[in-house]
């Protein structure tokens, strides 16, 4: 296939291989390009009687993996850690972090998932069995109230190319064991912070409310992400989250910064969701944050919650591969601006 010049019968593969149909793919299109075709155009460019724009086929073919951004493939460290949190429960926070967390480490990075959640959902996203984890002694509740080490909790997932703090249901009376602590919303962040150099990321699956787990994942936090769905709910309860990382600036950590916020299940036919992704766009630009691309609601994405594999490692051509790599590209331009400063300083 030539990078210049594409069939009409090539472009067709490729838009199969993406699984959109005609209509889907002019509204991604439109969607990522600022444009108005119409199915009509897409029949058109596939029966030859059109030449494909280049600015379209570029659009279409996935890429790999996310540019490194001229790091080098090493560990820099100490680890950026980002925080995945909307206090609505089914936004796509688990599937997020999952699939974030792949593009990152097939870009050559050292990533750590810590599962913060008591519902054990990206634990069991990546083929971990939560109460295994209970039983061995290495989950998250274990580390964080039995002073157990960091590093003997954590284990390796889809083939080693990840590393994850699991968690199980004993995990469920965190808030108030935290509660009873001294400083409680900060062991978290402390007990990060014991493998904070063996890593270039740390990604935190928070639970779905604002509880002392959640604001503990704050505390520790560089950048926090905010998935939601793209329903009136899901938008409801980011104004609250956004007081609450005010609070956690002003008070606790300083250097926690919005990364964004990610459209999820997003349907393109409806209004309603049409409508909704107008109200994040205006929600990011009050707080002087960044909209990612929304992420479509196709079936493709789940099916890696039961493969226990990221979707993007099942099939990196999935629809809605291009928002995550835009959300992993914007962690390592972070990470490589970080290093600049750190240079400079030096």
């Amino acid at each position: 296939m030539s990078s210049d010049v594409m069939t009409g019968e090539e472009f067709r593969g490729l838009r199969e291989n993406r699984g959109f149909n005609q209509q889907e793919l002019a509204e991604f299109l439109n969607e990522k390009l600022g444009r108005r075709y119409d199915r009509n155009r897409i029949s058109r460019w596939e029966n030859g009687a059109e030449r494909i724009p280049q600015l379209v086929v570029t659009a279409l073919r996935p890429t790999a993996a996310p540019s490194s951004v001229g790091i080098p493939a090493v560990h820099v460290g100490p680890a950026m850690t980002l925080v995945v949190s909307n206090q609505k429960g089914g936004v796509g926070k688990t599937v997020s972090v999952a699939n974030i967390g792949f593009l990152l480490a097939k870009a050559g990075r050292r990533v750590l998932i810590v599962d913060a959640d008591p519902q054990a959902s990206i634990s069991i996203h990546l083929g971990v069995d939560p109460h295994e984890c209970e039983l061995a002694g290495t989950s998250l509740s274990q580390v964080l109230f039995n002073d157990r080490p960091t590093r003997e909790a954590i284990v390796g997932v889809c083939d080693g190319q990840l590393d994850l703090l699991p968690c199980s249901i004993d995990l469920a009376d965190a808030d108030t064991n935290l509660a009873r602590e001294p400083n409680g919303t900060l062991v978290l962040r402390e007990k990060l912070d014991e493998v904070r150099d063996e890593y270039d990321f740390i990604l935190v699956d928070c639970p779905p409310n604002l509880g002392v787990l959640t604001v503990s994942a704050l505390n520790a936090a560089d950048q926090l992400l905010i998935p939601s769905q793209t329903e009136m709910l899901s938008l409801m309860g980011i104004p609250k989250l956004l007081e609450n990382v005010v609070k956690v600036r002003r008070r606790v950590n300083p250097r926690i910064g919005l990364l964004g916020i990610l459209p999820t299940l997003f349907k393109a036919r409806r209004v309603q969701d049409q409508a909704m992704v107008e109200e994040l766009r205006k929600l990011a630009a009050a707080n002087k944050t960044r909209l990612f691309t929304p992420v479509k609601d196709v079936a493709d994405i789940a099916k890696g919650v039961t493969a226990g594999r990221p979707a993007l490692e099942l099939n990196p051509n999935i629809v809605g591969a291009e928002a995550y790599e835009e959300v992993a590209q914007a962690l390592l331009e972070l990470l490589c601006a970080r290093k600049e400063t750190l240079r400079g300083a030096a």
